[in-house]
């Protein structure tokens, strides 16, 4: 909006007096602008995770910028938001990594990756409104992959067609109790998002995600990190792209 006021500015005759972000059908002196425009640079990746305070979500992307800002010649930057309540409550983590210095000083409006590591998110939240056309989304799903495009909402995969965006899946669940891990799929996760975003080589992602669970968990002995490196191993075979059916095929 403040765009359009400045691209008001630069005609021959600019409006004296006007108004932006209203549609003024009286004075007809509201100022256009163009919805699409983005402050955003190129070659970013900017990505969204939404989980449930004390899952974990938090630390590991609290780790993943570590080993971004630390071993990528990349810039790095999160904000994290929580609910109050914390514990139990929804957070939502906003990384930007980056080859260019980041100066974005704010949350991210348009991202290109979205994880949801609460499958129920998306029957409550408008996740994918902030996604990018092409943009990639990543869910922990308890569903089996192909059972996964079934399960989701009506208006999701609409909006998943519409802007073409590419869907994986893991069920992080069975493979966190498959490794004694409990429910914390965070490790899962994170070493998910790295396998997919292309931010690291795959390999080089993964030794830099054992060395964080080495540093995170060694204190707590060796059989839990040996319990968090198999979970990580597993992690990659567990995870599946979800083929979308052409515009027109969504589920009723």
């Amino acid at each position: 909006m403040v765009k359009g006021v400045f691209d008001e500015m630069l005609k021959d005759q600019p409006k004296n007096h006007f108004s932006v972000g209203i549609e003024d059908d009286v004075t007809f002196n509201s100022l256009s602008f163009d919805p699409n425009f983005t402050t955003e640079s190129a070659g970013q990746v900017r990505a969204l995770f939404w989980g449930l305070g004390a899952d974990g979500t938090v630390s590991a992307n609290k780790n993943s910028i570590k080993i971004i800002g630390e071993e990528t010649p990349n810039y790095a930057q999160g904000y994290f938001v929580y609910d109050s309540k914390k514990s139990g409550a929804m957070t939502v983590s906003h990384l930007r990594f980056g080859s260019q210095p980041i100066k974005s000083t704010y949350l991210i409006q348009r991202a290109n990756f979205i994880a949801v590591h609460q499958f129920n998110f998306l029957e409550r939240y408008q996740i994918l409104d902030a996604a990018e056309e092409g943009a990639t989304l990543l869910l922990n799903s308890p569903y089996e992959a192909d059972e996964v495009w079934e399960r989701l909402p009506r208006t999701v995969q609409e909006t998943i067609i519409a802007k073409k965006i590419r869907v994986h899946s893991i069920n992080a669940y069975a493979v966190a109790k498959e490794n004694q891990l409990g429910n914390r799929t965070n490790t899962i996760m994170q070493t998910c998002f790295f396998a997919i975003s292309g931010v690291l080589p795959r390999d080089e992602a993964i030794v830099k995600i054992k060395e964080s669970i080495k540093k995170t968990y060694g204190k707590r002995g060796e059989p839990v990190v040996r319990q968090n490196f198999a979970a990580v191993d597993a992690a990659l075979e567990h995870l599946h792209e979800i083929q979308i059916p052409a515009a027109g095929h969504q589920h009723v």
